[in-house]
């Protein structure tokens, strides 16, 4: 949780800005200067207030400063981001009416248009929101009058709570950088707000004027969830309209912007899918000049402690991607940009920090704060701060592989970490210290999270790290419970050496500095010897060794100029081992199973004290000749990247390490099940009783035109197959789906067959299917002929609008069937899994 004095205001330190010209309007484009502006942008919606870490709270300068930094480093010019809808909420700018403004929410906003400034990316902001998010939106403005959400737009007593909050919000002034906010040309718009499905003509008019008037060397934007508002289109003060694509195509993407053009505004995709990122969509859209801009939803950076911030909508993306899909994608965004002229980083962006060093079995695992832009990092150890360093593992690993374990038990060692992006390194982290025999906690005072407790701080924001400053004349502290702490540092940003009481100072000497004081109850407190060192310009360290305590603080107890940057304490491993870990089995697959499917993992009970563990899979019952060896895995737990070969005889066993010696537990076997060699029937359409069942069974989505389902007679033979007649309206598609009573099991087969009669249509036919959660399709072109149809499980992949992950044919839940573009009667029969060709 950022905290902030109630009476606090944040200081400005150095916010430069990239450039002072404000983006302009020239009819259908943007210029900056006499220069056209086009750009590629992302969405980060959360740079006000959060909700994906801990809680909604303010996010932390460091996860502003890393997201705007790898947005830049991606060649992303402009940022959309949901920072000031901020209503409903106690953290945010208007909890209610009755509560009136909440101005210390200001704070991230300040910093992230400062730091946005900085780094010469502009800024889009909404200004409320269609949707009841944690931010609030336009309900918050009706709820006070007892009103529907549709009387936004036409109350008057809502529509002057709404221009209110919007003038307090433009007029603010931001401390860190003395501009009120309509002053700042890093905001090229305002957005009158988020995907608003109500806007009326009267309304978008008043407010576009009014808002225009506030801001008159800024733009106003306006956009509904999808399509184009034609009200928009009219208003003499809009600027830019903004569409929204879930998924995008770039046939329709240049179709809109021809029609924004058309009507003399400029036109962005404030939001498309970013896993539907791919030079098919974007480089159609370089040589488009009504195409100003196209933000994808949405960038997440990296976590305050290790990895990333996970959102899981199915559009999040990190840097450089998660897995091979993502990282296509984002390869095509950072392509895009380039083709409109934007710089790229050529390294990374930001400088990792150790965070914390733990043990498993006796075992350093190693924790980093991520660098933006980087694509990889190199672990490195030595046994003096000064080197020589060597790798500490073999290759690259990435912000995913931490925490990571090293596997060897090095003693008393230094690590540090570098980042590197396309071979070319960055700026490497603060080298950390650990024995053999303690474990490390940095704290860079991102948040009070990590402290024990506090009083009389605030968090104050720099260039590049956050600084505890005391506020006030009260008692100013913040202490660590951490269990038997032998050492601590506390790095200070000062304008004077600090100047310390230890135990032997007289009073008067306690008042004049800062005191390093423990306890072993958190309350009864005594002040221990410390002592000071210069680390930089204006950056000291005071270093103080304990007699193993379980509380330490650091207290002012006189000159209050200094700011705590950080504090790192060194404490005893809370579970050293003693000896090789105990004696464990193998769980599953069990030892002598059969008919095994996948396995999609393999797992053994925990053995205490294990550092971590070594997985040997292979046909032979001496493990020889292994076809898989997996070693430090940190839990009981394996998930192969492939299934094994059917119908074969498999043996494995593991192995559990710690620094002590290790334990391998009895080879057990199991065998695979063999391919099947027949059918599965999916539906024949035989066991409905009438059309009213068939329909019961294959329900239409609604958001789709007009679609009817009956039994009709076979394609071929006896029986009775389905037919779906469609009436083509404004939806472009229509479609049924049936949900299995039970999963289906379809594994081992190659693909999905049907008899298809379409003669009676010239619609594409898209086969969809649900398996273990994820969606999967394939469309058949309108040129696809009658007859038998086959198509394999390679050819399905994930709709752009949906989440990716493994297929899982054990699994198989629901069956769906599409048709786009036009009407008509299709008829399909016999729908199977077919076996692989023998």
């Amino acid at each position: 949780m950022t905290a902030f004095a109630a009476s606090a205001v944040v200081p400005a330190p150095a916010f430069a800005h990239a450039s002072n010209q404000f983006v302009t309007r020239d009819g259908t484009q943007l210029r900056i200067g006499k220069k056209p502006f086009r750009f590629a942008g992302t969405n980060l919606y959360w740079l006000g207030l959060d909700e994906n870490v801990g809680g909604v709270d303010h996010p932390t300068y460091f996860r502003i400063r890393d997201a705007l930094d790898t947005a830049k480093a991606m060649g992303m010019t402009v940022v959309r981001s949901h920072m000031l809808a901020s209503t409903g909420h106690p953290k945010a700018l208007l909890p209610s009416k009755e509560a009136g403004f909440n101005d210390e929410a200001f704070h991230t906003i300040d910093y992230a248009v400062a730091h946005a400034g900085k780094a010469g990316i502009r800024l889009i902001l909404p200004l409320t929101d269609n949707w009841a998010y944690y931010h609030g939106g336009h309900a918050d403005f009706t709820k006070p009058y007892g009103l529907p959400g549709e009387a936004f737009y036409t109350d008057p007593r809502v529509i002057a709570d709404y221009q209110a909050y919007v003038k307090h919000v433009m007029h603010h002034v931001n401390p860190l950088t003395g501009k009120r906010l309509v002053d700042d040309p890093t905001i090229m718009a305002w957005e009158l707000g988020n995907e608003l499905e109500g806007m009326t003509a009267e309304w978008i008019n008043a407010n576009a004027a009014v808002f225009s008037a506030w801001a008159p060397r800024q733009l106003i934007a306006a956009g509904r969830r999808f399509d184009i508002d034609a009200d928009t289109l009219t208003a003499p003060d809009i600027d830019i309209v903004d569409v929204h694509y879930y998924p995008p195509t770039a046939v329709k993407v240049r179709s809109d912007a021809a029609t924004v053009a058309a009507a003399g505004k400029v036109y962005i995709a404030g939001e498309y899918a970013s896993n539907a990122a791919s030079s098919e969509l974007l480089t159609p859209l370089v040589a488009d000049p009504n195409v100003t801009g196209m933000l994808s939803w949405s960038l997440f950076g990296h976590h305050d402690r290790h990895g990333f911030v996970q959102h899981d909508d199915g559009f999040t993306f990190h840097y450089p991607g998660d897995d091979e899909r993502m990282t296509a994608a984002n390869r095509a965004q950072i392509a895009y940009a380039e083709a409109l002229g934007a710089s790229t980083a050529r390294k990374p962006a930001g400088t990792p920090l150790i965070t914390e060093i733990t043990k498993r079995g006796g075992l350093n695992v190693v924790q980093w704060r991520g660098a933006a832009a980087a694509d990889a990092y190199r672990v490195e150890r030595s046994r003096s701060e000064r080197g020589p360093w060597r790798p500490a593992h073999n290759g690259l690993i990435t912000d995913n592989d931490t925490p990571w374990t090293d596997l060897t038990a090095p003693g008393d060692v230094w690590y540090r970490v570098t980042p590197l992006k396309n071979g070319k390194t960055g700026k490497t982290s603060d080298p950390m210290y650990a024995g053999r025999r303690e474990t490390v906690l940095v704290d860079p005072l991102e948040t009070f999270d990590l402290a024990g407790g506090q009083a009389g701080l605030e968090l104050r924001p720099g260039a590049d790290d956050t600084a505890a400053h005391p506020t006030g004349a009260g008692p100013a502290w913040i202490s660590w419970h951490r269990a038997s702490t032998r050492r601590v540092t506390f790095d200070l940003l000062t304008s004077a050496r600090p100047h310390l009481a230890d135990h032997r100072s007289t009073a008067a000497d306690r008042r004049s500095g800062l005191a390093v004081q423990v306890s072993d109850d958190g309350t009864a407190w005594r002040t221990v010897r410390a002592s000071v060192d210069r680390s930089g310009d204006g950056r000291y360290s005071v270093n103080a060794t304990l007699p193993g305590v379980d509380h330490v603080r650091l207290a002012w107890t006189g000159d209050r100029r200094a700011g705590l940057t950080r504090a790192t304490l060194w404490s005893d491993d809370p579970t050293p081992v003693t000896g090789a870990p105990p004696a464990f089995a193998v769980v599953s697959p069990a030892a002598g199973a059969t008919e095994v499917i996948g396995p999609d993992s393999f797992s053994w009970q925990p053995a205490d004290g294990a550092g971590y563990y070594t997985l040997t899979l292979s046909r032979s019952a001496n493990l020889s000749d292994p076809v898989i060896t997996a070693t430090g895995l940190p839990e009981s737990v394996y998930e192969p990247p492939q299934g094994l070969d059917p119908a074969t005889t498999w043996y494995w066993s593991v192995r559990a390490v710690n620094a002590a010696g290790s334990t391998t537990t009895p080879v057990a076997a199991f065998t695979t099940r063999a391919v099947p060699a027949a059918p599965v029937t999916i539906d024949d359409f035989e066991g409905y009783a009438d059309d009213a069942a068939l329909t019961a069974a294959y329900v239409r989505n609604t958001g789709g035109d007009p679609v009817t389902s009956t039994l009709v007679p076979a394609l071929s033979g006896d029986g009775r197959a389905m037919a779906l007649d469609v009436i083509a309206g404004s939806s472009g598609y229509a479609g049924v789906s049936r949900t299995f009573p039970a999963p289906l099991d379809l594994w081992g087969q190659e693909g999905i067959e049907f008899q298809l009669d379409r003669s009676a249509t010239q619609a594409t036919i898209t086969v969809q299917f649900v398996a273990g959660g994820v969606y999967w399709e394939h469309t058949l072109p309108a040129t696809t002929a009658s007859g038998l149809v086959r198509v394999p499980f390679t050819a399905f992949a994930p709709p752009p609008w949906a989440p990716g992950g493994d297929l899982n044919l054990q699994k198989v839940t629901q069956l769906s069937l599409y048709l786009g573009g036009a009407g008509g009667r299709l008829t399909i029969d016999d729908v199977k899994a077919f076996p692989p060709t023998r």
